[in-house]
């Protein structure tokens, strides 16, 4: 015997069916209809709570993955496994080019088409983009004429989603190949739609946090040599001192100059200089450790915050530097080797009572001293 537990909302739906059930020739199919009728009604009541159960994991996974790429990656796998999609694709618009670019695939490898830029009207994914409508389509070779079917694919169903929020085109999402070979149905739609917008306010959100963080580091970094400007050295300095003090760290200062820098520009034009600034910079980055902060100071003047950093080992990375730009071949073309570039560098260590300024003070006061000394040349401060 089946047993059916019914509440007053699934009683008051039985309505429709008493027209069926005094059409019945005995209780017992009549009973038996009421309990098919239950079942149904509560299966699908059991799909949709579980369907609410995973949007809200899905969702919650969603808000804690910030950046663009892991999280295209985890929508898109997490869509297909869900709708039993052995391939699949997202493809977002880039305002800058116009385009939409595939950013995650499932099945395949992405970097079959990450090259692949599609203009919007164009294909099915441009066709998607513009219309904002989703495309489901059972057997592609009977609808969609006009689209070569690629070798790829297992089947000829597949379904397109567009991707927008407040109106605006985000991306569009592509699923083909069923993992049981059937077409793709009304329930699958329903289920990628479902999904479909939390996944598009996560990818919203992470591309504002993508370009507030390029905004960030634009503001930070100087447009001619991409090392840290000195806005951000100011502010790395005094967070640098406070941390040597609280665990007692050692921290040193090099300030670097450039060599008869004016007299460079004067003879072979600013251009040239500016390729000058460029080789000392890519020099100074390449000759220090990653968490070291190479900063341009300002003109043709340089700064490097070396955290950990003692006097000795201060000096043995300036004269390192020093000698790198020394020997460095600058194009004879453009450069004559007679008026080849060097660098003159002051290096200063915390101390105690050191203040930012008070450190950046004694650097500079030891980049004039290597300068008295003839350019070209390293000194300490207090030496």
């Amino acid at each position: 015997m089946q047993h059916v537990e019914l509440t007053e909302s699934d009683l008051r739906r039985l309505g429709d069916l008493w027209p069926v059930i005094e059409g019945l020739p005995d209780q017992r199919s009549a009973a038996e209809a009421v309990v098919s009728r239950a079942s149904d009604w509560l299966t699908g009541r059991q799909r949709c709570e579980r369907l609410v159960a995973d949007l809200y994991a899905f969702s919650r996974r969603i808000g804690q993955v910030s950046d663009l790429v892991p999280l295209s990656q985890f929508i898109l796998k997490t869509m297909a496994d869900r709708l039993g999609a052995q391939q699949a694709a997202l493809a977002l618009y880039d305002d800058s080019l116009g385009r939409l670019a595939i950013v995650a695939t499932h099945g395949y490898p992405t970097v079959l088409v990450e090259d692949l830029r599609i203009a919007p009207g164009t294909g099915v994914i441009g066709e998607v983009f513009v219309s904002r409508q989703p495309l489901l389509v059972s057997d592609a070779e009977r609808e969609l004429r006009s689209q070569p079917r690629r070798r790829r694919y297992r089947t000829g169903s597949f379904m397109a989603l567009p991707l927008f929020t407040d109106g605006q085109g985000l991306g569009v999402l592509t699923f083909a190949d069923r993992a049981d070979l059937q077409p793709f149905d009304r329930g699958d739609l329903t289920m990628a739609r479902a999904m479909a917008a939390p996944a598009a306010l996560g990818l919203t959100s992470a591309r504002l946090a993508s370009k507030a963080k390029d905004l960030a580091h634009a503001a930070a970094v100087d447009p001619l040599t991409a090392l840290f400007n000195r806005r951000y050295f100011e502010t790395r300095i005094d967070e640098e001192i406070q941390r040597a003090r609280r665990y007692g760290l050692e921290l040193a200062l090099l300030v670097i100059d450039a060599d008869n820098f004016k007299a460079l520009n004067d003879l072979l034009g600013h251009l040239v200089g500016d390729q000058v600034l460029r080789a000392m910079s890519d020099t100074l980055r390449r000759s220090v450790r990653a968490f070291d902060v190479c900063t341009r100071f300002g003109g043709e003047e340089f700064a490097i915050l070396m955290p950990g950093s003692n006097e000795a080992s201060a000096l043995q990375s300036a004269e390192r530097i020093r000698q790198r730009i020394e020997h460095y071949r600058f194009d004879p073309l453009l450069i004559p080797p007679e008026i080849h570039p060097t660098i003159s560098i002051g290096v200063a260590v915390l101390t105690a009572e050191s203040a930012a300024q008070d450190l950046i003070a004694r650097a500079d006061r030891a980049l004039y001293a290597a300068k008295a000394a003839g350019k070209n040349c390293v000194r300490l401060a207090g030496e």
